[in-house]
Order: C-alpha cells, then structure tokens, then sequence
C-alpha cells in the first residue's frame, strides 16, 4: 500500500502545520515506515511525503527535519511564483509566507524558494521535484492555457535545474478528462487530492490524503483511518475520478 501525504507550509491556518507537531509526525513516521518518490519500490506500507507550492519555509524548516530523520519527499513547484533572489531576512521571507495569500505580493515572490534554493533542494537525494504547472491554476477553466502549464513547467523546471521531471501535482486537485489526457503525455506520474490510499504506481492517477492540521502525530496509519480512506478509494474508482 502507497500512502501519499499532502502538505502545505509550516504555521497554525488551515493549510499548515505547527512545526513542533510536524517534527512528532516526521518522528513516527521515520520510526515505522518507509518514505519512496515516484516509482520506487514498495513495501506492505510505503509513504510518500508530498509539499506543494514550494513555500520558502520547505527549505528554510521543513528540509532540515527531513535530514534529521532521513526522509524523502515531492516538492510541487509552480514555475511562475520563484524568484531569482530574494533580498530579505530569512524572517522576512517567513511572514511573506504566514500571510500568503491573504496579502498575496506580486509574483515571483520571495515567499517561495529561490531557483538557488531549489537547486540545493534537487541535487539532494531526499528531494523529488514535481511540476505545480506555471500559475497554479485550476487547469480545466476556460481561461487557462493546460497544455501550455502542463510543458512549459516541465520545460523550465528542466532547464533551470537540470533534472528530468517525471511528475505532476495538480493544482488545487482540479482537472478534467482532456486535461488529464494531456497531463499523461508529459508525466509518468500524476497527483490528485482524493483522501485515499494507492495500490502501486502504475495507477493512472494518485490520491493523496490530507495531512495539513494533523489531529495527532499518527495520522493516518491507524486502523481507523484506514478503514475510513479505503473505502474511498474504491468509491473514486467507481466514479471515475
């Protein structure tokens, strides 16, 4: 069984988590299961930790406990919101983020990591980057160009970093049958929000499961939990989506 994780930034809002109950979390899990990135083998329970968004505070935070405890993840990037550089204190930088996007600042912005940072965080063994389209935008609006978010992510990511990019997260977990058809053709592997759990990677879609406000360090590896997502996943199966 694949557990895929959904993360956001460090704080107390509804798209985050306490950097104190974040680190508990990393501590169970490095003490109990596997973490893999797209395509790894897996194990009776294998996790992969997925970020979006690329939020200066996954380096500044987040990537020093996933040294500590050894652990890997998927960091989501959308291309359009990283900047070259970013002149201000790193506690500057971090209330960009607690506020973002409520005072969302022009983008690029220094809220998110800088392509120097995403350098570091690419040549680290721990660190799979995946393409969060250019915009972040719900890719099956009328207004949205999807093949366009869909490749020249992929293509910046590639060329600024140096590193193949095999997989996608969608934003906002938005899509529909044509842009998912199109997604196919650019990634190997591609994430939905869905609160289920996957069965192996050759799924042709991967269901990620909340993990922002975690009520407890455990979740969602109790039995409970998985007896609620399971049957969610087959209910997804059944409608398609």
């Amino acid at each position: 069984m694949l557990l895929a994780l959904l993360y956001h930034k460090i704080g107390n809002g509804k798209y985050a988590n306490p950097l104190p109950k974040l680190e508990d979390h990393f501590a169970f899990i490095a003490s109990r299961y596997p973490t893999v990135h797209p395509g790894e083998e897996l194990s009776s329970t294998s996790v992969c930790l997925t970020f979006d968004d690329a939020f200066f505070d996954f380096y500044h935070l987040i990537f020093p406990l996933l040294k500590k405890y050894n652990l890997k993840a998927l960091l989501a990037v959308p291309t359009a919101y990283i900047p070259e550089s970013a002149p201000l204190s790193s506690e500057e930088r971090l209330a960009k983020v607690a506020t973002f996007p409520d005072e969302a600042p022009p983008i690029p912005s220094p809220a998110f990591c800088t392509w120097e940072e995403l350098q570091e965080l690419s040549a680290s063994r721990l660190i799979h980057i995946a393409s969060h389209s250019q915009h972040h935008r719900p890719l099956n609006s009328p207004h949205v160009d999807a093949e366009k978010e869909l490749t020249h992510s992929k293509k910046i990511l590639e060329s600024r970093l140096g590193c193949p990019i095999t997989s996608f997260v969608y934003p906002f977990g938005i899509f529909d049958k044509k842009v998912h058809a199109l997604a196919k053709k650019h990634y190997t592997h591609i994430f939905r929000i869905g609160n289920a759990p996957n069965f192996s990677w050759s799924q042709n879609l991967l269901y990620r499961i909340n993990a922002d406000q975690l009520p407890k360090e455990s979740f969602p590896f109790r039995l409970h939990h998985h007896l609620r997502h399971t049957p969610r996943f087959l209910l997804n199966r059944l409608r398609c989506k």
